[in-house]
């Protein structure tokens, strides 16, 4: 989607050249509009942003969930075990602290099944995942942590069914694309409100790499909302991305769905870097944010230090993996981004050049690796669930985005239409590369030998598949009428959580934003007529996808909220559609129905801790610093810092030998909420020495080593 918002800023200058010549028609729009260039090119690096943190934009420490104020979170569930994960916020001098985690079969923890103990450690910024197996198939358990004598909240799991077990009701809910500077997490907040789910399934885009400016990516709208990205500059240091995640993680509704509910999650570009592929991304300027393969194996690190995946290598590289639910469910997770993505051709469309579409059709290309592509073909191949549900990152099914419709295009803008006719060309190049860049369309020929793996070619298959797909911000579902021939694959794409699409998009372009709507019913009047097998489409709206799996038919239902700008509650149920295997959909009446039994949820309020008493640990509200991270220690070279503010101001920071000499000094301005910084080290010779954080009258200090 990223691409409609990309070229429409190349689009401006043209577009704009053209209102001039028609200013005497439009002139009250242009004297509106036109002052304002709302899509820059994006700044790459650590360059000075023109707009910094605003003092209302505070991400709110909850002193009642300390040390554990990141929340609970647990994921990848299997039938005997599931990841249950925790972040410690270390007291003053603690270079690594023991966690304590208990498993039970209530919410209040008392009727505990599995215990044991783990160390939160600045090497992995005080994160704690644990694999709790020893668990009973497909039950709900609930579970918790306990440190410096405070215990976190607690948390609600459940386990899948057994595999091949009978299972007769499976639902999960699909999300993508939240950009925290785009709006309130509502979405979020209405899924950790059910009570039947079996996981969370997240497709990507968990985070948003870019930095807090307010000329682009949400940006003026979380300065407007208090959610302004931090660190102020994209992230690309471990620094950074573990700050971000941070960020996101303070999000009460983020962290209410982790708590009630496990995950199953795939990165997609945004953990990185816009439009990643394997080799490099399109938001990545090496000449100054340094080598590709160093910022991804940092994005990739911090992944599996934050979230909740079961981890399969040493070097975080491998997520595709499966889950069975039963024998309702193979649930395939696929990584279509950084593990063998070529780069995608962006010359694409009717205008594309001869040698671009001999590239684009080059039976070698590839979205997913060999390797990748066998372990999907022989999972489908041997699967005998009734469904077998394939999680893709980007959209699958060959849409074609053009020729527009430009009967119904001029006459919905009218007066406007002698100047969209001259940009014609322009809109339906930026709407092809929309639909055929940064998707499985614009690797055909594995798209084709996947879809025949699902689709079984050659042999009687007893499962059916479905796609279940997102990064593209809006909702569609597509049956199994493709162009080249019926195929038994329908897919169902999850809107976004907060992230812009068309209305977005188109309405923050001077002129065009007057004209959206019109161009919106244009665009998805163009997508019905040229795609048959589009069976419903909103490509306004944000929310989320229920998936219903029941052995006679699998239900996809789109829920959106009302707004993203305010908290709020209200959700509405817009589309059902439903498929018994045959590739074909029909639309339904009401949503599916919720399982019979819902399940308890976890408690707001941690457990109360007697051991260590409140009055023996530092407020606090007292404190005007506190920090949240840092690491790594040992240092080999480079220290980062994290940390929180109730106020902006000047930090005074020190490096100060075991002799009281201070070895290294400086100031940083300081922002309300959370502030990083990194502090280079490699001139300072080895040996322990403490780190003196001042600001106003409050001075926080913990010790550190360097060793080289």
């Amino acid at each position: 989607m990223l691409h409609v918002y990309r070229f429409l800023s190349s689009f401006i200058p043209t577009f704009i050249l053209t209102a001039v010549l028609l200013a005497t028609a439009f002139a009250p729009i242009i004297a509106q509009d036109l002052r304002n260039n709302m899509f820059p090119q994006r700044v790459a690096g650590y360059q000075p942003l023109s707009t910094k943190r605003v003092p209302e934009a505070i991400v709110q420490l909850e002193p009642e969930l300390r040390p554990f104020y990141h929340g609970v979170a647990s994921g990848d569930p299997l039938s005997d075990r599931v990841i249950l994960w925790t972040r410690v916020t270390p007291e003053v001098g603690q270079n690594e602290v023991v966690v304590q985690w208990r498993v039970a079969t209530d919410p209040t923890l008392q009727s505990v099944v599995r215990t044991g103990t783990a160390t939160a450690a600045s090497e992995r910024d005080f994160t704690v995942k644990v694999d709790a197996d020893g668990l009973q198939p497909g039950m709900v358990y609930y579970y918790g942590f306990i440190a410096n004598g405070r215990a976190s909240l607690t948390g609600r799991t459940r386990t899948a069914p057994a595999r091949g077990a009978s299972y007769n009701h499976a639902r999960l809910a699909i999300v993508t694309c939240s950009n925290y500077p785009a709006g309130f997490f509502n979405a979020y907040a209405r899924i950790a409100d059910r009570n039947d789910l079996d996981a969370v399934v997240h497709l990507g885009d968990y985070i948003y790499e870019y930095s807090a400016d307010t000329t682009q990516y949400g940006g003026q709208t979380g300065k407007r909302l208090g959610r302004m990205h931090e660190p102020s500059d994209e992230i690309v240091a471990l620094a950074d991305y573990r700050s971000r995640y941070a960020q996101y993680r303070l999000d009460p509704d983020l962290r209410r769905l982790h708590q009630q509910h496990p995950m199953i999650h795939v990165w997609d570009d945004h953990e990185s870097a816009n439009d990643a592929y394997m080799d490099g991304a399109e938001n990545h300027t090496p000449s100054t944010e340094g080598e590709w393969v160093v910022r991804k194996a940092v994005s990739k690190r911090v992944h599996a230090e934050w979230m909740p995946i079961r981890e399969q290598s040493p070097d975080n590289a491998q997520i595709y993996r499966s889950f069975q639910f039963g024998d309702l469910l193979l649930l395939m997770m696929l990584d279509t981004r950084l593990e063998g993505r070529m780069k995608q051709i962006d010359d694409v469309g009717s205008g594309a050049s001869d040698a671009s579409k001999q590239a684009l059709n080059d039976p070698s290309r590839q979205l997913i690796s060999t390797a990748q592509y066998q372990w999907l073909a022989d999972s489908v191949a041997s699967s005998t669930a009734r469904w077998n549900v394939i999680g893709s990152q980007v959209l699958f099914s060959p849409v074609t985005s053009s020729p527009i419709d430009t009967a119904y295009l001029f006459s919905a803008v009218g007066a406007f239409a002698p100047l969209i006719r001259s940009q014609l060309p322009q809109l339906e190049a930026i709407f092809d590369l929309a639909f055929q860049g940064d998707v499985w369309n614009n690797y055909p020929a594995q798209r084709t030998a996947v879809a025949n793996a699902l689709h079984g070619v050659g042999k009687m298959r007893p499962s059916s598949s479905i796609v279940v797909s997102g990064d593209f911000h809006c909702g569609f579902a597509f049956d199994g009428q493709w162009p080249d021939g019926p195929r038994r694959i329908v897919e169902f794409m999850t809107p976004s959580i907060s992230s812009a699409n068309f209305d977005e998009n188109l309405g923050g372009v001077p002129l065009l934003g007057t004209i959206a709507p019109q161009l919106i019913a244009s665009v998805e009047v163009s997508l019905e007529k040229n795609n048959p097998f589009l069976a419903w489409q909103d490509i306004v709206n944000h929310g989320y996808l229920i998936l219903d799996l029941t052995p006679d038919r699998a239900q996809g239902d789109w829920f959106i909220v009302d707004t993203l700008y305010t908290v709020s509650s209200k959700e509405s149920w817009v589309k059902g559609l439903s498929t018994i295997g045959d590739g074909l959909l029909s639309e339904q009446t009401q949503p599916a129905a919720g399982k019979s039994a819902q399940d308890e949820p976890a408690p707001t309020d941690p457990p109360i801790v007697s051991s260590v008493q409140d009055d023996k640990l530092p407020a606090v509200s007292e404190q005007s610093v506190v920090v949240v991270g840092f690491g790594p220690v040992p240092s080999h070279g480079s220290l980062y810092l994290s940390y929180a503010s109730q106020a902006p101001g000047t930090l005074q920071y020190r490096l100060v030998s075991p002799m009281g000499a201070v070895v290294m000094q400086g100031s940083t301005a300081m922002f309300a909420g959370l502030n990083s910084m990194i502090l280079d080290l490699h001139a300072v010779a080895s040996g322990a020495y403490s780190i003196v954080l001042e600001s106003g009258t409050s001075i926080v200090s913990f010790p550190i080593v360097l060793q080289r």
